[in-house]
């Protein structure tokens, strides 16, 4: 593991979060079910946590290729897809656990579709934009049938449909939601130091 550039990124991730929380300029206090973090720290955040995965630390293939994933039938989802995928494609020259990492972006049609996808960009980990909770939820009935691991910007689908892993807003402040038990059955293996940090749901 390249302790050099997890420190850097984990200091990196730690100065944008005071930065934000100083300057104001994240949004009023909300609940941690309808809290958006600006995409950029979401990013941040969501491959610091990576990190912590012990099953992702032992890769075979040292490369771990993230999808994006967007829901044409929700207003914004697109777009917000598209902000997420140009932001993960910044971080690059990063290594998450010694792995170097590329993205893909998909579409929403239907599970048949989406299994295929999946396989075909051959995908460890699955970042949903904002859709219909129902939707949602046959998107971790399929994750977690794949051993993909779920993630999103938005806690309630961490809540409310049994998504892995969402960054959302805590007393104003950006907190990691984890559900544990999903984040077993998709495959990964989270490590106690950051079990300790984050929002445990479901447990």
């Amino acid at each position: 593991m390249h302790s050099k550039t997890l420190i850097s990124f984990l200091y990196c991730c730690c100065f944008f979060i005071a930065a934000f929380v100083t300057a104001g300029m994240l949004p009023a206090p909300l609940s941690a079910d309808n809290g958006d973090v600006p995409v950029e720290l979401q990013a941040k955040l969501l491959l610091t946590a990576l990190t912590y995965d012990k099953h992702l630390q032992e890769k075979p293939d040292k490369h771990l290729k993230i999808g994006v994933l967007s829901f044409p039938s929700t207003p914004q989802s697109q777009e917000e897809a598209r902000a997420f995928f140009k932001t993960l494609n910044g971080f690059q020259d990063k290594k998450i656990s010694g792995l170097d990492f590329d993205t893909a972006i998909l579409t929403y049609t239907d599970s048949i579709t989406l299994k295929k996808d999946m396989t075909d960009n051959k995908i460890d980990l699955l970042y949903l934009a904002r859709g219909d909770m129902k939707i949602i939820k046959d998107v971790v009935t399929l994750t977690r049938s794949e051993k993909i691991l779920s993630c999103a910007g938005k806690a309630e689908y961490v809540t409310g449909c049994g998504v892995t892993m969402a960054v959302g807003l805590k007393d104003n402040k950006p907190k990691i939601y984890l559900n544990r038990s999903s984040a077993l059955i998709e495959g990964a293996d989270f490590s106690a130091k950051f079990l300790r940090i984050v929002e445990l749901i479901g447990e």
